[in-house]
């Protein structure tokens, strides 16, 4: 009896032996989520915490990460085991690079149901069939309005533009310059705070690579007249002038002096965090102003509500130690629960359809033109490849010799195609 006792506990000790060597991992002590963005990182390592909670494994929380410490974050011998990105532009070069995991197996462990994600936000991160990133939480981009800077003008302060070509006659009659001639006001700013080229080349039927990906459209015709359509409102005012009255905006975009609340600056876009607590209610409660889907071209009314989705994406670097493990804080975190609290807090739009109906994406109706958009069959992405950080930085430059310089923009978007259409190529092999 005692040699099969003892024989019992050899074949016991084996096994757990060969579990530790070859078996499924242990779950970790500590794992550790580094997230790009963060103004205040305690409320979310507050927030993971409750994962700890639940399952007594320490998550720590590094955020917000700098910038130099991304490629790191990847590349180094010891990832973290899960990384929050600000948007989805690099990570299918990080694919390229074997940097990141296809999630498709990790979704299936974890659990994640891929029908609870609005549409847009989760085909920014598909490449083919495979899925690189999930999105958790997102921006969009609306048209605000000043009403009492439309009534001055003697437009209905409640009704704004219905088409981009009345969008720049409400311009004309909201620019006015001063007794010396200089500007003292102006209409509308398409690239105030930053660009807005996604937005508005959507508008225009393309985008600057095909659909699929494959292609750069650097020089298609939707690209031209997105550019045309946003030089007029420098060349048209003369675009010293409107450069020197905007010289300084851009720092003011967090303080009561920022031109949309002084009556600088009639229209402009922006997302939906400046309907929430910490913008426009923090810095000038008593502003009196409107928001509404970008209105589209007079002959393509079909592209009403069209919006393009940017933000958060959450990745798991290849060199992660325990991918089991990331997996199931991966499908916490993209739980309807964890969304709708994250989220709220940040009034950033959820990604979770769930998520959605809480009370507080809602309530708000200015930020509900968001949410609204969000489910619109309209609402897209930008579209990214292997080669988007040197295309973005290039297609930068051209921005500004056209839009703010004047210049014709037909040879350097053709300069830009013969460029960039072999160098996609080539990255796609």
């Amino acid at each position: 009896m005692r040699k099969l006792y003892s024989l019992f506990c050899i074949l016991m000790a084996a096994t757990m032996l060969l579990t530790a060597c070859g078996g499924k991992p242990a779950e970790p002590e500590t794992l550790r989520v580094w997230i790009q963005w963060g103004d205040n990182p305690q409320q979310i390592q507050t927030l993971f915490d409750k994962y700890t909670a639940e399952t007594g494994i320490k998550v720590e929380v590094t955020a917000p990460l700098e910038e130099d410490k991304l490629l790191p974050s990847l590349t180094g011998s010891d990832p973290p085991d899960i990384l929050v990105l600000s948007g989805g532009d690099l990570v299918k070069s990080y694919a390229k690079e074997g940097l990141v995991v296809e999630l498709s197996d990790i979704i299936k462990t974890g659990g994640i149901d891929l029908t609870d994600f609005y549409d847009a936000p989760l085909n920014q991160c598909k490449y083919g069939e495979q899925i690189l990133c999930l999105p958790w939480g997102t921006d969009m981009y609306a048209l605000f309005w000043n009403k009492d800077m439309f009534e001055a003008a003697g437009l209905d302060p409640e009704t704004p533009p219905a088409t981009m070509e009345q969008l720049a006659e409400f311009a004309d009659k909201l620019t006015l310059t001063g007794a010396d001639g200089k500007l003292t006001q102006v209409g509308f700013l398409p690239d105030q705070g930053w660009t807005h080229d996604d937005l508005y080349i959507r508008m225009f039927g393309g985008f600057w690579y095909s659909e699929d990906g494959k292609h750069v459209t650097a020089n298609s015709q939707p690209m031209l007249d997105s550019l045309l359509w946003q030089q007029k409102f420098y060349t048209k005012y003369g675009a010293d002038e409107v450069l020197a009255l905007s010289s300084g905006w851009a720092d003011a975009y967090m303080s009561a002096d920022y031109p949309f609340y002084t009556g600088k600056m009639a229209m402009y876009v922006d997302g939906e965090w400046m309907t929430g607590p910490n913008f426009i209610s923090a810095f000038k409660p008593e502003a009196s102003y409107g928001v509404a889907p970008f209105p589209p071209p007079a002959d393509h009314p079909e592209r009403a509500n069209t919006a393009v989705v940017q933000g958060t994406v959450a990745v798991i670097p290849a060199g992660a130690k325990n991918k089991d493990a990331s997996a199931k804080l991966l499908a916490w975190m993209m739980s309807p629960a964890i969304v709708a609290e994250e989220f709220c807090f940040n009034a950033n739009l959820p990604t979770s359809k769930k998520a959605a109906q809480d009370p507080c994406f809602t309530a708000n109706p200015k930020f509900k033109v968001f949410v609204d958009l969000m489910a619109s069959p309209n609402a897209t992405y930008v579209i990214t490849t292997p080669i988007s950080l040197e295309f973005n930085t290039a297609f930068g430059t051209v921005f500004e010799q056209v839009v703010h310089g004047g210049a014709d923009p037909k040879p350097l978007l053709d300069q830009l195609q013969a460029e960039f259409e072999p160098k996609l190529q080539e990255s796609l092999k």
